[in-house]
């Protein structure tokens, strides 16, 4: 059975693409005819998807668009033909059991993904509002980073990296949590004490494409008045527990005092 992402059921109606895993390499070219977008009537939504096939190499994973220019608002398809999208809508993003692997084999099973949408999200991830768990030294539970809202699934894999202070990478594996609202680090060695920075792309971005650089909704026609840049750099100490001296009058029978 595929797996989508975002996972979270609750999207911006100004949401901006979904990624589709699937367990084999999928037959491609015209798959299109494979997808649809339904409302909860289920009446199906005419054009919705940027119709250009973005594949992985393996053939496995899909990203599908929806169609930014109907998306984006107060362009001319948003204009003409209306966004993809509604807020307090419910929708269900279905993928054909008929779609084949690459071996010839249907997927068997209609998929069908609901959710509904809220209000569209203009504003930027800001990294400084951000809440981050820093592990102790010698321990080996991860460094962990809640976001606040769900970011892109993908761009949390490969944008997303720790350092460092003298800028050399940190070896561990990383886990995105529920809903990809959180980021957590697992370290392949107990922590040491010391300095380190979380360094992000300027291309992180949230379910409505507001990266660090800039919101997805900004009027190009129009100079900049402002900087949108967010922060880019989450630095941060581990320093070693301090350790009390025990107690003499705790000592148990047989110990020797000094």
């Amino acid at each position: 059975m595929p797996r989508i992402f975002p996972t979270t059921r609750v999207l911006p109606s100004n949401h901006l693409k979904f990624y589709i895993f699937f367990v084999e390499p999928m037959e491609q070219g015209d798959i299109f005819r494979h997808l649809r977008l339904l409302r909860s009537n289920h009446a199906e939504i005419a054009g919705p998807f940027r119709e250009t096939e973005l594949w992985a190499p393996d053939g496995r994973q899909l990203t599908l668009w929806l169609h930014p220019g109907r998306q984006k608002s107060k362009v001319n398809l948003n204009v003409d033909e209306g966004p993809v999208l509604l807020p307090d809508q419910q929708y269900q993003l279905e993928i054909s059991g008929e779609w084949k692997t690459q071996t010839g084999v249907p997927l068997g099973k209609t998929i069908r993904h609901t959710f509904r949408c809220t209000a569209p999200d203009t504003t930027q991830p800001d990294p400084a509002r951000w809440e981050m768990t820093v592990p102790n030294a010698g321990s080996t539970v991860p460094l962990r980073i809640n976001f606040g809202e769900p970011l892109d699934w993908a761009l949390l894999q490969s944008e997303m990296n720790l350092f460092t202070a003298e800028g050399k990478p940190v070896t561990g594996r990383v886990r995105i949590g529920e809903w990809e609202s959180s980021w957590e680090f697992h370290s392949n060695e107990p922590w040491k004490p010391g300095s380190y920075e979380v360094k992000m792309g300027i291309v992180l971005e949230d379910l409505a494409g507001n990266n660090l650089a800039r919101p997805f909704e900004v009027d190009i026609s129009k100079p900049v008045t402002g900087s949108f840049r967010k922060p880019t750099q989450l630095p941060f100490t581990i320093t070693k527990r301090a350790i009390s001296s025990p107690d003499p009058c705790s000592l148990q029978s047989g110990q020797a005092r000094r």
